[in-house]
């Protein structure tokens, strides 16, 4: 995942890695993100500190590596700055769900979605920059809606209980029956010619459940459709945010596929049935990545 860097850089590079995947374990392993936000709380200004060192990582990698930029600087600032200050409005306004909490997910996502963030980490001969994006971007997400929001319901802890395990079990052989079929009749998938290793299965599930299960559970389930539930019935919630998960598969390469979309959206209904049944976002990264797992080791 280093290569190409060597030397300084390479140390830049392992030191902004750290210092982005240190709060991304321990928000979900320590009540973190309520000292933050009890700390915050005491006295308001701290806020821009949190901000402050949100920006960490990016300095110490572009500095290191010699790849800094001031338009890179400013797309990180940006980033994390927009949504901060649509969430102080929205702190004013009152208790979750308003109109400014749906905008800074708007402001958390999209850039991610279409690739604002591309060229910040100038990762070379490699995709770890896509990798960082994720990691900062549940970062933020966490930070801002659990620390400055006080948003009730997100449940990002990488706590496995059995339950979890028993729900997305169930989950992921409701999808699979489903899915399987489906795919195949449409031709979207086919099964594949290469023989199956435990230990490439099990290195793919877990890259799966970090760097995709983790960020896109926190969105779709932890945000999206906590704050539906708020003014919607929990299953109309469920639905939309389903859709909604699966409307964002639209750009995935090489063209726009409808059964893409289709079989993203039932997915995104088993995914919110593990998130609601289970109480916290493990169920449902468990499904998640269990589904892109055996997708990408067993069909084609």
């Amino acid at each position: 995942m280093l290569r190409g860097y060597g030397g300084a850089a390479l140390i830049a590079a392992i030191a902004a890695l750290f210092l982005l995947l240190l709060p991304f374990f321990l928000l979900g392993t320590t009540p973190l993100s309520q000292h933050l936000g009890t700390w915050i709380e005491t006295r308001r200004p701290r806020v821009f500190v949190v901000a402050g060192l949100l920006l960490l990582p990016y300095l110490v990698y572009a500095i290191g590596t010699g790849t800094f930029s001031w338009v890179s600087f400013l797309k990180v600032a940006v980033y994390v700055l927009l949504p901060l200050v649509i969430l102080l409005s929205a702190r004013r306004s009152g208790p979750p769900p308003r109109w400014q909490d749906a905008l800074a997910v708007l402001a958390v996502w999209l850039p991610l979605e279409l690739g604002g963030l591309r060229g910040v980490w100038p990762w070379r001969d490699g995709s770890g920059a896509y990798m960082l994006s994720e990691i900062f971007g549940v970062d933020l997400a966490v930070i801002l809606f659990v620390s400055v929001r006080n948003l009730e319901g997100v449940g990002y802890s990488f706590a496995i209980r059995r339950a979890d395990l028993r729900v997305a079990f169930w989950n992921f052989l409701i999808f699979f029956c489903i899915a399987v079929p489906i795919g195949l009749a449409t031709r979207f998938i086919a099964v594949g010619s290469h023989a199956p290793d435990l230990v490439r299965f099990a290195g793919r599930f877990i890259g799966i459940f970090f760097t995709i299960a983790v960020p896109e559970e926190l969105l779709f389930r932890g945000l999206i459709q906590n704050l539906l539930q708020r003014v919607l019935p929990a299953t109309s919630a469920l639905l939309v945010a389903a859709l909604i998960f699966g409307a964002s598969h639209l750009n995935n390469r090489p063209t726009p596929d409808w059964r893409y979309v289709f079989l993203a959206s039932i997915a995104g209904v088993l995914y919110g049935r593990a998130y609601r049944s289970s109480g916290g976002l493990m169920a449902a990264c468990l499904v998640h990545a269990a589904v892109d797992t055996v997708w990408r080791e067993f069909f084609r």
